[in-house]
């Protein structure tokens, strides 16, 4: 496959923002503290550039989601999702302090888990798309992203369960071709993990 110098920069140009802030943090250039304003900052970038690029809504994966089927397969994702959270903890656990609920969980259901499936999902979907990527090399490259994004934690566990978790969410997507589903998964199987302190 052959990359167009054009498709090939907005490749990099993604890459280089959505990274951005998780090499600032590990570089001591950003505070850790401010990981949620980039992530807002990134993710309005990412989808301003998207539309300014003439893509609907829709194309991001933020149309209303048809019929149920969508649903039943994240809803079976997360339970095997929670099931290998479980596993894991019982074995490998290596028990984090729980964030603040009261403040965390609003704006990770609401807002953080919205953005990284947008950033993680949807867009690398337009760009593999614009690429002529497989659905197996998209599934790789938003599973790299998303695992990478979470770089700024420091935790090679954290690393291996977002890129496994990105393969399950980034393979789902390839079906359902909405975010809302997967948002509902990725809200609930992260305020879980973060609940039992694996997160």
């Amino acid at each position: 496959m052959t990359l167009a110098p054009r498709s090939l920069a907005s490749l990099i140009a993604f890459l280089l923002l959505l990274l951005a802030p998780s090499m600032a943090i590990a570089g001591g250039a950003l505070s850790f503290h401010l990981r949620f304003e980039a992530l807002l900052i990134v993710s309005g970038l990412c989808v301003a550039a998207c539309v300014l690029g003439g893509y609907s809504l829709a194309e991001l994966g933020l149309g209303a989601p048809r019929g149920a089927r969508a649903w039943l397969i994240c809803g079976a994702l997360t339970c095997l999702l929670l099931a290998a959270i479980v596993v894991e903890a019982r074995f490998l656990g290596h028990p984090q302090a729980p964030p603040n609920w009261i403040a965390f969980a609003p704006f990770y259901v609401l807002v953080s888990s919205p953005c990284q499936e947008l950033v993680c999902r949807s867009i690398p979907k337009l760009i593999a798309d614009r690429l002529q990527m497989s659905g197996r090399h998209y599934v790789l490259f938003s599973s790299a992203v998303f695992s990478l994004m979470h770089a700024a934690y420091g935790d090679p566990m954290l690393l291996a369960n977002t890129f496994l978790a990105g393969i399950a969410w980034s393979t789902a997507y390839l079906f359902t071709r909405n975010v809302w589903p997967l948002t509902a998964s990725h809200a609930a199987v992260g305020s879980f993990a973060f609940w039992i302190g694996l997160a």
